[in-house]
């Protein structure tokens, strides 16, 4: 027995640089319907000629639970008027913790929704979704480490902190509810929008590069995107460096005759708002369209520093990781932010004096400094990029979006006269409010 034993051990430490590595299949057949994708082949919502793109941006369980909230604030705020918003999205654009509430509204169902082609069985509602969203994700995926079965494949095999992680996202709300069986991208509700995760490409030669989880992505190293975990494609966007790992994928498309992987990671280094894609969908999908609404979800924080009255810049976390590199990468981010803010604005406002076709675009830009409170701006401000998010946390950001997603906001007042075919008179296609 001893001798089997350690024969076993030596066969799966010898095979540990491959096992565990990927998971994504070979593409054996063409991928006929997928929601996981750049194009638009099915419209959502009431008006057929508009195309509305959700882009919601990184910052761990702050932007989860942010993006989740304005999303559900947004089935409401016009229901006097027979309008929900939020039914009316037909694409999203999501990195790192914006992927967590982008992904969940994809496989879920409305709570009335009895047509029984959900296959996960997990409903999309104020409660069950904020409590999702706070959920302490940082504390499970530690405790998952201890599992005998992730120390064993930590230590000898491929098997990483990503994994884990994705694990842990799978079980919280990535599964099929009470029988547990991980959910694929083929899962998604065909009533939903369609969904692009987004992460970065740290693989040698294409090194910074958006990779996003799509079929066309996929089609590029020949691996069937329906197939791939979406646990697994969230946790890539939101592998942050130092604390996650690379996401591996294989690539089935030999270079050179060779094997090849892919490596991505955070989607926040290549563009932390998602709208590199954004851009990709609307060059894609314009011609079929007439109006284009983009809503940006942004959770960026203005770093407040530390308080002048503590001796000791340290908190609890600080003492495994010091997180100040946070603000660093956010010092570094910021002009990439606002690049991609310009550049998109360009590529609407090019649709507007578009002289072939007529084209009424807005791009909605909800952040947190429109808060004008001070104080609530602080406090939102102060809630780190973390899986993790705490009470005053959650209330600040309920607070902020029942003082922004409101009736008399005049950016969504324009969206719903584009919606309804109202002219709005609106030629600058970037709008904030307040403004």
């Amino acid at each position: 027995m001893i001798k089997k034993t350690v024969l076993l051990f030596f066969i799966l430490t010898l095979g540990g640089c491959a096992t565990f590595s990927y998971t994504n299949k070979e593409l054996k057949h063409p991928v006929g319907r997928t929601k996981a994708s750049l194009n638009v082949a099915t419209d959502r919502g009431s008006h057929e000629k508009a195309l509305v793109i959700l882009s919601l941006s990184g910052g761990g369980s702050r932007a989860a639970y942010w993006a989740a909230s304005v999303m559900l604030e947004m089935e409401n705020v016009y229901s006097d008027d027979g309008i929900n918003i939020l039914n009316e999205v037909d694409i999203i654009s999501s990195v790192s913790g914006g992927s967590l509430p982008a992904a969940y509204y994809v496989i879920s169902k409305d709570y009335d929704d009895d047509t029984g082609n959900v296959r996960s069985n997990r409903n999309w509602g104020q409660e069950t979704v904020k409590d999702l969203m706070a959920r302490d994700y940082r504390d499970r995926w530690l405790w998952n480490w201890f599992w005998p079965g992730n120390i064993f494949k930590y230590w000898f095999t491929a098997f990483d902190r990503s994994d884990i992680m994705a694990q842990t996202l799978a079980d919280n709300m990535f599964d099929v509810k009470t029988f547990g069986y991980d959910l694929s991208m083929d899962d998604i509700n065909p009533e939903r929008p369609y969904l692009v995760l987004n992460a970065t490409n740290g693989t040698t030669e294409y090194f910074s590069e958006v990779f996003s989880f799509t079929n066309e992505k996929f089609q590029e190293i020949k691996s069937d995107i329906n197939d791939y975990d979406i646990s697994r494609a969230v946790t890539a966007t939101a592998s942050f460096p130092a604390v996650f790992n690379y996401m591996t994928l294989k690539n089935y498309a030999k270079i050179d005759g060779e094997p090849a992987y892919v490596h991505v990671f955070d989607g926040g280094n290549s563009d932390n708002l998602g709208l590199t894609s954004v851009e990709e969908i609307i060059n894609r999908n314009a011609h079929n369209y007439d109006k284009i609404i983009v809503i940006l979800v942004d959770a960026d924080t203005k770093s407040i520093g530390v308080n002048r009255k503590d001796y000791d810049a340290r908190n609890f976390v600080d003492y495994f990781v010091d997180l100040n590199f946070l603000d660093t990468m956010n010092t570094l981010l910021k002009k990439n932010r606002d690049a991609l803010i310009n550049k998109l604005s360009a590529r609407l406002n090019e649709l507007n004096e578009d002289k072939n076709k007529t084209y009424e675009t807005i791009f909605y830009h909800i952040k947190f400094d429109d808060i004008k409170c001070e104080d609530l701006r602080d406090k939102l401000n102060s809630i780190r990029t973390d899986f993790k998010i705490d009470d005053a946390g959650t209330e600040a950001i309920n607070k902020a979006v029942r003082t922004l997603i409101v009736k008399k906001n005049s950016c969504l007042m324009k969206i719903k006269d584009i919606l309804t075919e109202r002219s709005t008179n609106h030629k600058v296609p970037y709008c904030s409010w307040p403004d």
